[in-house]
Order: C-alpha cells, then sequence, then structure tokens
C-alpha cells in the first residue's frame, strides 16, 4: 500500500516533530522522514521504499486557448494560440482533439521540465512555431493515462501557478507491507492513528456524521449470512461532480488511475478510511435499488473488467430490485451498471461483509482488487455512514433523502479477558510490571481504540470496530508487544535441550569427503536416475531397474553405479574445458534384487517380482595427463588406509563377476578384494566411454574407483590408542608384598594400578619366591614406574602413594616389606 506524507499529515500533528515543508522539499533524507520510517518499521508496517515526489510544475500556468487553426499538410496536430495574462498569446502546437476556444489547460513553458522528466523548448512543426506545451493529466503528475489534455474548469483564473492554485506541493511516497492480521492499516486513517499512538502526537481523527438521517429499508430482503450491514444513499448533481486535483495527484501516487469525479472519489475514500464502496448507475438498476444475497447455481455476471464469471452457491453478489445479478459483493462490480458519462443518478452501496467469504469468491475466480483485499482481511462496519458523506463532500455531490437501511444485525465484540501474569510470561520482560503500562488508562492501546478496564490483575479488553482481528488474549498481547516496543523487550537466550548428532558413520562419511577435498578433488552430486544412454556408457549393469512413470526420458531408470551419474558432471567439465577433472561421490546406487514373494512359485524367477536394493558406493573420477591408472592409484592407496583395511588385494577382473560394477577398460583395470570379496573396481575408462562428439575435447585419461562403503566401513580397524610419553625423568619403585600362601596376586596388582593411576607408566612382577622359613607365605617383588607428562614425580607424592598402597594392601592380606 502506497500513502503520502501530505495525506498523513491531515490525520496527525506532525508538525510538533518536524518540519512539513522542508521535509517534502527534502525528500527520504530528511531526518523527520527517517524518524517516521522507524516507527512504522516497530509498529510493524513494514516500509518496502519511500521516494521523493517533487511536483515539478515551476513554469507550468493556466492558460486559455483563444485560437484554434488546423496546419497545412497536417492532421494530427493543431495550431492554437494561449492567453496567459502576460503579454501577446502564444503560439502552441497541439495533437489533442478534447478541447476547443475558451476552455482553460494547463499550459507550460519553455524551459521547464514536467513530473514525466521532459524538457520543453521552443521549436516548429511543420511550419509552425510551438512554444511549449498543452499539457495532459500525465504530464502535470495527476494521472496515469491522458485521455487528452486536462481541461480545467472556465471560471479558473488566467496566468496562475498551475501547482500553487490547485494546491500540488511536493509529496513523499511511503510503500507500506501491510500483513493480514492489521486490516486497521490498510488505510491512511489506520496508519496515523498507530502512528499517534507510539510518536505521542494529536491523532485528528474524523467525526462520525450525527445528523444524517437514516431509515430501514428492508425490501427486497438481504440474507444477513451474506451481509450484516447493508447502506445505500442516492447521490445527485452529478452534472457538477469534480474531484480535486491534489486528490487526483494523491490517488495517482498511491498506484490508482482516475475515472470520473465519484469513481475518483469512492477510490480515495477506500484508502484514506479502509472502507470500500461500490457507485452504480441508479437507471440501469431493476427497481432502482440492490440488495445481498448468495448466488444461484448456473448464474453468471460480466464483472467490469469484462469478464464472463460464472458463479458458485458459496459466492455473495449484489441484485438488483429485479433479483437481477448487478455486482459481485467485495469484488467487483458489474459492466451493466457501471457509473458513465450519461450517469444522472448513483445509488452508492457501503456494506460489511464476512471476510471468509470475500475471500473465498476472490481467490477462486482470480478477481482479487483493491476492495477485496479489504473485505478478506476484515472491515469497519461502524464507518459506512462517514464514508458516504466523504464521497459525496469530495466529489461534489449531493444525498438526495435519507440514507436507506437494507440490514444492519452486527454484533458488538465481546470484552477479552487478559490477565497481566500472562502478558509478561509470554513476552518475557523484566520487570514485567512495565509492559502493564500499555494497557493503563491514557496508555497506547486506549489511543488506538480500546476500551480498558482493569479488575484485579485482570483487564476486560474490548476491541474497537477496526479491529475484527483481535479476538483472543493471545492478540492483545501481541498489541502490549507492539506498541510496548519489540526493542524494548528483554531479550532472552532461546535455551533448548539438544540431542543427538552425527552418527559414527555419518562422522566417517565426512571425515572420507574431507580426505578426498584435501586431495585437490571436488565433490559432485549426482541424480539417482539416469537414462538409459548413460547406463550402458557406465556398463556393469544388467536388467535395467525402470520407473513406472519417468518425468523425463533422460532419468527413466535407477542407477545402479556411480559412474552411471557422474557422466553428467564429466560432461559439463568438458565442455567447460576444465581440466583435469577430478570429481568425488559418496551417493546411493540400486542394485537388483529378486523378492520371494508367498505367490512365487519354487524356482519360478519369472513369477518373482525385482525390487531395488540401495547401496552406498563411492565413486571417483581423476583425469590423467597419459595414464589414467597412475592418476587413480593415490586415491584407492588413500582410501584403503583411510579405513585401516588389512588383506586388500587387486586381480585382473572377470566380466561375469563384475555385473552390479562399472564396466573399465578390459587391459588397464581391476577388481578390488578384501578377503577375497570384491568391494570394487579400479582402472580406466575406455576411449569409447567419452561420448564421441566430445572425443576432440579430450586430452587426457581418466582414471575411476568404486568401492563399496559398507563393506569398507565393516572391514574397518578398530582406531589404536596411542600413548604421550613423558619428557620428564620416571620414578620407578621396586616393592616386595609377603602374601598368604595360595592367595591370588591379580587382585595387589590391581590395586597398586589403581592407586597409581595416570601416573602408571608400566606395572609388572619381576620375582616370587617361597622362603623356607615362613611356610605360610609367599614374597611377591612388583616393579612400579611412574611418570607424569607434567612433569617430575616429587619425592613426597612418591612416598604418598606407597603409603596409600600399603593401607589398602592389608585389606588382601598382603603386607609390604620395608628395610
Amino acid at each position: 500500500m502506497k500513502i503520502t506524507l501530505t495525506w498523513l499529515a491531515e490525520f496527525l500533528d506532525l508538525g510538533v516533530l518536524f518540519d512539513l515543508e522542508e521535509a517534502v522539499r527534502v525528500g527520504p533524507g530528511h531526518a523527520g522522514i527517517g524518524r517516521l520510517v522507524d516507527a512504522m518499521n516497530e509498529l510493524g508496517m513494514v516500509v518496502e521504499g519511500v521516494e521523493h515526489a517533487p511536483a515539478s510544475l515551476d513554469g507550468v500556468v493556466v492558460g486559455e486557448v483563444v485560437s484554434l487553426e488546423p496546419i497545412a499538410g497536417a492532421d494530427k496536430i493543431r495550431a492554437t494560440l494561449v492567453n496567459d495574462g502576460e503579454g501577446e498569446p502564444k503560439s502552441v502546437v497541439c495533437g489533442a482533439w478534447n478541447f476547443q476556444v475558451g476552455d482553460k489547460v494547463p499550459w507550460a513553458r519553455p524551459g521547464v521540465t514536467l513530473p514525466t522528466g521532459m524538457t520543453l523548448t521552443e521549436r516548429k512543426m511543420r511550419g509552425v512555431v510551438s512554444l511549449g506545451m498543452l499539457c495532459s493529466p500525465v504530464e502535470v503528475g495527476v494521472s496515469s493515462e491522458a485521455g487528452g489534455l486536462l481541461v480545467l474548469d472556465r471560471a479558473t483564473p488566467v496566468g496562475v501557478d498551475f501547482g500553487a492554485h490547485f494546491g500540488i506541493s511536493d509529496d513523499v511516497v511511503f510503500d507500506l507491507a501491510i500483513e493480514a492480521n492489521r486490516p486497521d492499516a490498510n488505510c491512511v486513517l489506520g496508519v496515523a492513528r498507530d502512528l499517534a499512538a507510539w510518536l505521542r502526537v494529536d491523532f485528528f481523527e474524523p467525526v462520525a456524521p450525527t445528523s444524517l438521517a437514516i431509515v430501514d429499508d428492508p425490501e427486497p430482503s438481504t440474507d444477513p449470512e451474506a451481509s450484516d450491514r447493508l447502506l445505500l444513499a442516492t447521490l445527485g448533481g452529478l452534472e457538477t461532480a469534480t474531484f480535486p486535483l491534489r486528490l487526483s495527484r494523491r490517488l495517482h501516487l498511491g498506484g490508482m488511475r482516475s475515472i470520473s469525479p465519484v469513481v475518483d472519489a469512492s477510490n480515495y475514500v477506500m484508502l484514506e478510511l479502509g472502507q470500500p464502496t461500490h457507485p452504480y448507475d441508479e437507471a440501469q438498476l431493476g427497481g432502482g435499488t440492490i440488495a445481498a444475497r448468495f448466488a444461484n447455481a448456473g448464474e453468471e455476471i460480466v464483472t467490469l473488467d469484462g469478464s464472463t464469471r460464472s458463479l458458485e452457491t458459496s459466492d455473495i453478489v449484489i441484485v438488483d430490485g429485479n433479483d437481477q445479478v448487478v455486482g459481485l459483493a467485495g469484488v467487483m462490480g458489474g459492466l451493466a451498471t457501471e457509473v458513465s458519462e450519461a450517469t444522472t443518478s448513483v445509488l452508492l452501496e457501503a456494506a460489511h461483509f464476512r471476510a471468509s467469504r470475500i475471500a473465498r469468491t476472490a481467490k477462486r475466480l482470480n478477481a482479487r482488487s483493491e476492495a477485496s483485499a479489504r473485505f478478506e482481511r476484515g472491515t469497519d462496519p461502524a464507518i459506512l455512514e462517514m464514508a458516504i458523506v466523504r464521497i459525496a463532500e469530495l466529489a461534489n455531490l449531493r444525498i438526495e433523502g435519507p440514507l436507506r437501511r437494507r440490514i444492519d444485525v452486527v454484533q458488538p465484540a465481546p470484552p477479552i479477558e487478559v490477565r497481566a501474569a500472562r502478558i509478561g510470561a509470554i513476552l518475557g520482560h523484566e520487570p514485567a510490571e512495565e509492559l502493564n503500562e500499555v494497557l493503563e488508562p491514557g496508555g497506547p492501546l486506549e489511543h488506538i481504540g480500546f476500551t480498558i478496564t482493569r479488575v484485579g490483575e485482570l483487564y476486560r479488553v474490548t476491541p474497537p470496530s477496526f479491529r475484527p482481528d483481535v479476538t483472543s488474549e493471545i492478540e492483545v498481547i501481541e498489541e502490549v508487544a507492539r506498541h510496548f516496543g519489540y526493542q524494548r523487550i528483554t531479550s532472552t537466550p532461546l535455551t533448548v535441550a539438544t540431542s543427538g548428532g552425527l552418527s559414527e558413520r555419518q562422522q566417517r562419511i565426512r571425515r572420507l569427503k574431507q580426505l578426498l577435498a584435501g586431495m585437490g578433488i571436488f565433490e559432485a552430486w549426482s541424480v539417482t536416475l539416469v537414462s538409459p544412454e548413460e547406463r550402458e556408457r557406465a556398463g556393469g549393469a544388467g536388467e535395467p531397474i525402470e520407473l513406472a512413470d519417468p518425468l523425463v526420458a533422460q532419468e527413466s531408470e535407477l542407477r545402479q553405479t556411480v559412474l552411471a551419474g557422474l557422466f553428467r558432471s564429466l560432461r559439463g567439465n568438458i565442455v567447460r574445458r576444465s581440466s583435469p577433472v577430478a570429481l568425488f561421490e559418496v551417493g546411493p546406487v540400486m542394485l537388483r534384487w529378486l523378492d520371494s514373494g508367498t505367490n512365487a512359485g519354487e524356482g519360478d524367477a519369472a513369477s518373482q517380482s525385482v525390487l531395488p536394493d540401495e547401496k552406498l558406493r563411492l565413486g571417483v573420477l581423476v583425469e590423467g595427463v597419459d595414464n589414467g591408472l597412475a592418476a587413480i592409484a593415490p586415491v584407492l592407496t588413500a582410501v584403503v588406509r583411510f579405513f585401516g583395511v588389512e588383506g586388500v588385494s587387486r586381480v585382473s577382473p572377470l566380466d561375469q563377476e563384475l555385473l552390479s560394477w562399472p564396466r573399465l577398460h578390459p587391459g588397464r583395470s581391476s577388481k578390488v578384494l578384501i578377503r577375497d570379496q570384491v568391494v570394487g573396481v579400479v582402472g580406466e575408462l575406455h576411449p569409447n566411454q567419452i561420448p564421441e562428439e566430445l572425443t576432440h575435447l579430450v586430452g587426457g585419461r581418466y582414471g575411476y574407483l568404486e568401492m563399496d562403503f559398507e563393506a569398507l566401513d565393516a572391514a574397518m580397524q578398530p582406531i589404536r590408542t596411542v600413548v604421550v610419553p613423558s619428557i620428564y625423568t620416571a620414578s620407578t619403585l621396586d616393592l616386595s608384598f609377603a602374601l598368604p600362601r595360595g592367595a591370588a596376586v591379580e587382585p595387589l596388582v590391581a590395586l597398586i594400578e589403581e592407586i597409581a593411576g595416570e601416573r602408571c607408566a608400566d606395572l609388572a612382577i619381576f620375582d616370587r619366591f617361597r622362603p623356607v622359613d615362613d611356610p605360610e607365605h609367599t614374597y611377591i617383588g612388583v616393579r612400579l614406574r611412574l611418570e607424569s607428562v607434567d612433569g617430575v614425580i616429587e619425592d613426597d607424592v612418591v612416598q604418598t602413594l606407597i603409603d596409600a598402597i600399603e593401607v589398602q594392601a592389608r585389606a588382601l592380606g598382603a603386607q609390604l616389606r620395608r628395610g
């Protein structure tokens, strides 16, 4: 939605914040503009762009056409004389045909640069001097469509400055992204209301008419499910209807085209107040009236855009007194009742519809409009009278007779109970009491129309009629957050319990990829769907595994080798002359597997179903200058060392044994075995495996390795733990113990090792002796070597260790022999 700064200034007192005239002259770089942008962003009305819209009308004055003559030999232009109030009439050549002598039109002097960017000069056309230009609505920046010159009221004074006389000045345009949950902000009034509360400035709310006569006119009846409030007004005085040019410029800057005074006024009020209305040519309505109901199956309507639309029973329609469909409620009017130049009386519809029904119809018929965009989010049912009066005022029309109230069954919004403690708990701000200030009397929420009553720790909040989106406690809390200021709310890091992570297998795959990338090989990704040609080129596959319903022929089979998928990457590198090629991929392949189901006959392979058996493989493609096998050999060595596999061998392949492996050059390839099990193939691509049309671009030979990751992973040797030796001197203790004969020595050794802990570098029994004079004991000699990577082990630490061993060994019946 686009709105202008001067339009906003009609509803809020910006003069206390900055100089408005200076701001519109300077444009987006002005500090005051920046403050407004920050405020709108903070309030959730995101500013997607700010544009300067200078009037650029200096040198454009009101001129009177005093002469209009044809030009010899020219049938599309005419010579005119224009009186600008200064000296002799000026000669201007013009190509428009919608004006006559005596008309007042904008005249731009030579040297003027118009809003369109055109700079005018004096020139000759068909031998006639043309000074400046007579301007269309486009050239003076009040419309996007020309349709001839802008013909002014004949009472307009001659020679006056065009921009100053009609109030057209510099402006600034804000492009706002309004979310679906902010129906109130779909108009200038709603944006201004929010800004006034945030900036703490006066808000000039339009006053609802109080003396307007309204009568109930329930016939023809309106379905309350179709519309719960519908007002009609007859507008007269179309022969003198006008629409101010300064407001036409606002419509133009807001992205809407000028059509006619009454339609322009209706569109202007929609952008200003957020209430769409629709004017009908009253003479084209059966019975001169309308009502709302649901469409009947099979009904049709030709809408204003010329489209014939078939209706469903869920669509709300506007019908005339003869029950003929004349409009799609809330979406678009009918072509047959469009207001035209021949219209003498207008019936104006102002209604309230259920948002979800309008949204469904607009989406189904692909007929979204500015009106439907507002109705489908929710409009204010209390503003209808104000919209009607405002339209009549802007278009210089008169309301004939009282307004007719077809239906009015709108129910007021019930109060919402909001717990004070809940506000703090949801927003997490400390201290929580600060948040409640937004709900207190005179606070921001009251300024934007909410009615609030506090009862203890409970707030009873009644949303205004223009906030149909606020229906629950959490939505009131959202409003509290908006007007308290998101940037003021205490930031609390989100703490969640973390679980999971990469499995050991996933970690090995990642380390393997890092190893290959470190060797200068680039990781490739190829789809598992290949063409029959790619399968044949890679070889090694038996029967194809075809898709039942492939999207394209180039991806009609599941690949059975990684090479079949890597061919596309190889082709891309060859075509781009990227050399040398070095690619790897760890990815799935699909092997054929016969499912011996219960319905299959014994030994009857024909009746068995074929299922794909997914395997994870590593494929590496490396280009060598003249020997692909020499280029791929280091990769094989690195992979084998990575897995720490023992018993790896390479033997010449036998084709019949390699049904599920790529076919390589028969004289320069081998199969890779681990303990007599085939786990891969290594070798060179055969020259005929390179597409013939690319052979002239190939300079080297390609080595290829494909291996079964699962087999390598299963054969992987456990990682050996290496103890880092200490650089400091070790302490060696020889301890002698007397153990009861027949007692096990292992518990004693385990006890010593436990007490020594990390300092135990070595522990061994070096002597066992049974003395003759002591038949009840066996003497055991234990050698303990202590060392530490942190430094030399001090004597007092050694003595403390010996004392602990002596005390705890007694529990095992062992006595430390000293001396």
